[in-house]
């Protein structure tokens, strides 16, 4: 069963699939910015069936940020903050991150 992934922030949800996908992970993509702040009840639901977030800083608004942060840390779940707009490197970090979780 592959590890789920929800990504917020961004424009590339397809490039993000695939890396998800070399990375043997399933990616849920929110664009992270919404108008008024970010719909609570929208985040929960895409965060309660992720075994990450991540959330790209440079590309996810305030508000969205703070509920993401919010919402994951009340569902207990594993959570990065990743610097700039490309997902290699923090789905890489997911993975790995899963793994050790799963061997565990």
């Amino acid at each position: 069963m592959k590890n789920t992934v929800a990504i917020f922030g961004g424009s590339q949800e397809a490039t993000y699939k695939k890396i998800g996908e070399k990375h043997g992970l399933s990616i849920i993509f929110h664009i992270g910015k919404t108008r008024n702040g970010g719909n609570k009840k929208e985040f929960r639901n895409l965060i309660k069936k992720a075994d990450c977030v991540v959330v790209m800083l440079g590309a996810c608004g305030h508000v969205s940020m703070d509920i993401v942060k919010e919402v994951s840390k009340k569902l207990g779940k594993e959570i990065i903050f990743h610097e700039g707009f490309g997902a290699s490197g923090a789905l890489k970090e997911c993975a790995e991150r899963l793994s050790c979780v799963t061997a565990a």
